[in-house]
């Protein structure tokens, strides 16, 4: 993965602040896994709640997938978790070379 020419190639793109310190945490901090809502959210210093157009944003523009789970939580109830990851092709070196032409 080549994050460095995938961060600059996003400099250059409309996003807003909150998306691209979102997808810069993706990038940087999880190898393509996939994380839950919350750990994205304390990595950025924001809630939940805050992330949820971003996450949104994010989405649209095809960086991120999104899979909701229907998970027991910490409470013993069970409830829906969204975890997000990178899109496939948003860390490849070829569609960085793609985008830019």
């Amino acid at each position: 993965m080549n994050s460095i020419n995938t961060l600059e190639h996003r400099l250059a793109t409309a996003m807003s602040d909150r998306a691209f310190r979102v997808f810069c945490v993706l990038v940087l901090r999880t190898s393509g896994e996939w994380r839950n809502i919350p750990y994205i959210a304390d990595a950025v210093n924001l809630t939940a709640h805050e992330i949820r157009s971003t996450i949104t944003e994010l989405h649209t523009a095809g960086l991120i997938r999104k899979d909701r789970r229907y998970e027991t939580g910490a409470s013993g109830r069970k409830t829906w978790h969204t975890y997000i990851s990178l899109a496939e092709d948003s860390t490849s070196p070829d569609s960085v070379a793609e985008d830019a032409a």
